[in-house]
């Protein structure tokens, strides 16, 4: 009898587990805190004017930069490496803003410090700086031993504190959260919430205002100012391409000529309304090229901006009526086309002054400065002619009628005026509107005082 045949079956042994990788935590944020306790003194304004320009310095070390009452926070974790460590980077951030100061006669009092959390970086520096911490677990121990006074209570708040018997901030961390909340307010208790990372935090961000810097080299030097305007052309349209992408517009354009041993040749467009048409630019720029002369051949063309507006589209109307519509886009084309060949002092505009006198009732501005007129400016509602003399011409009279190439015909009137005595410039007159027989209308008046003579002081259309 044959055997039983049996099959011998492998199982294979388990393979011995992996062992889990254990990812490394990425470090948060670190952040750097200036507090300039001499900013305390300055009105708000100014405060805020000299913070924005210490945020400039600061974009040396950082991108990342929010603004507080008298303090800067930035954000450094991240370039710990490369300027090899905080005290470094306040090295070379206290050096400048420090010189900085000096400029402005201000004092030079500063203290600085570095925490995981905004408002706790902030409390550090207010006590009085020179402290790093790293980690977020270990900012209850570097906090709890600060004075309350670096939370910058309001006065009521500070008297319940010391009632309280309150001095450090570790006094405030033993106490019900809700017997905080009830004596000092949800805000209080929330700054100290952000200060531990427990809450987020909101920061002003400083954003750096926009400037535009532009260089195009020639392949080779050139006298011809013909062949400068496609090198223009291309800056151009690098600069209307950060104007888009920004949704903002500019009305001062400042071009320089380089030469190879002479200084730059300055060529500056003012604009009436900004804008940003690459077309309309490099038109005003031909324009005024065409009356320069050169000093020496041409290497390079430098465009810089550094005053911009927000754009405003005209065309971009919800109900637009073309027959209602008024567009004066036109007009400020023309005055710039006529300001590029002619000089920005030879186009000048005209306006309105409150003065009852005709010879003050208007004054000529220089466009660029802008005029002073207002709205609210009050202009006489009586006919007024466009074209004033600039000296009254006496006219000749028969039977009480003024004379001029002709009969003159009073239409309307009087307008008595009677002004000017303050200042020594007496003026008492009867205006009319005459009209002659050809249907020319004048503008005359006759003296109050005096001989009574008929003058005649400018023409209707």
């Amino acid at each position: 009898m044959a055997s039983p045949q049996v099959r011998l079956s492998t199982v294979p042994a388990p393979r011995p587990a992996r062992p889990r990788r254990t990812e490394k935590r990425r470090p948060g944020s670190l952040w750097y805190a200036l507090h300039l306790p001499q900013l305390q003194a300055l009105p708000e304004s100014r405060r805020r004017q000299y913070l924005l320009a210490l945020a400039g310095l600061m974009e040396a070390c950082s991108s990342d930069i929010g603004l507080h009452e008298t303090a800067l926070v930035c954000e450094v974790r991240s370039a710990l490496r490369y300027f090899g460590g905080i005290e470094a980077i306040h090295e070379k951030l206290s050096g400048a803003i420090g010189r900085q100061l000096r400029e402005w006669e201000l004092p030079e009092d500063l203290s600085h410090a570095a925490a995981p959390t905004m408002t706790g970086s902030l409390l550090l520096a207010r006590a009085g700086g020179g402290k790093a911490v790293y980690r977020r677990e270990n900012l209850h121990t570097a906090l709890q031993g600060l004075p309350v006074a670096v939370l910058q209570s309001d006065r009521e708040q500070g008297r319940r504190l010391h009632n309280m018997g309150i001095r450090y901030l570790g006094d405030l961390w033993r106490l019900p959260v809700g017997g905080l909340v009830t004596r000092f307010g949800s805000d209080f208790v929330d700054q100290l919430d952000r200060a531990l990372g427990k809450t987020p935090e909101a920061a002003r961000k400083y954003v750096a205002p926009p400037s535009f810097r532009g260089k195009f080299e020639l392949p080779a030097e050139s006298a011809d100012l013909g062949r400068l305007l496609p090198a223009a052309g291309e800056l151009l349209k690098r600069l209307c391409e950060f104007l888009v992408k920004r949704d903002l517009a500019t009305g001062r354009l400042e071009f320089s000529l380089l030469h190879e041993e002479r200084e730059a040749t300055a060529v500056r467009i003012e604009l009436r309304r900004p804008g940003r048409s690459r077309e309309h630019f490099l038109m005003l720029l031909q324009t005024r090229l065409g009356e320069l002369e050169l000093p020496a051949p041409v290497i390079a063309l430098r465009l810089a901006v550094s005053r911009f507006d927000a754009y405003l589209d005209r065309d971009l109307q919800l109900l637009r009526n073309d027959k209602n519509s008024c567009d004066d886009r036109g007009v400020d084309h023309l005055l710039e086309q006529l300001q590029a060949r002619l000089g920005e002092s030879q186009v000048r505009g005209i306006e309105a002054v409150a003065d009852h006198r005709p010879e003050y009732a208007s004054r000529d501005f220089d466009h660029a400065e802008g005029g002073e007129t207002g709205p609210d400016t009050p202009v006489a509602g009586l006919a007024r002619p466009l074209w004033l003399l600039r000296e009254p011409r006496r006219l000749a009279c028969r039977d009480g009628q003024p004379l001029y190439h002709g009969p003159v015909t009073l239409v309307s009137g009087p307008e008595r005026i009677e002004s000017g005595w303050w200042s020594g410039d007496d003026m008492r007159r009867d205006y009319y509107v005459g009209e002659e027989e050809n249907g020319c209308r004048l503008w005359v008046y006759r003296e109050r005082d005096g001989g009574r003579h008929w003058y005649l002081h400018g023409y209707f259309a």
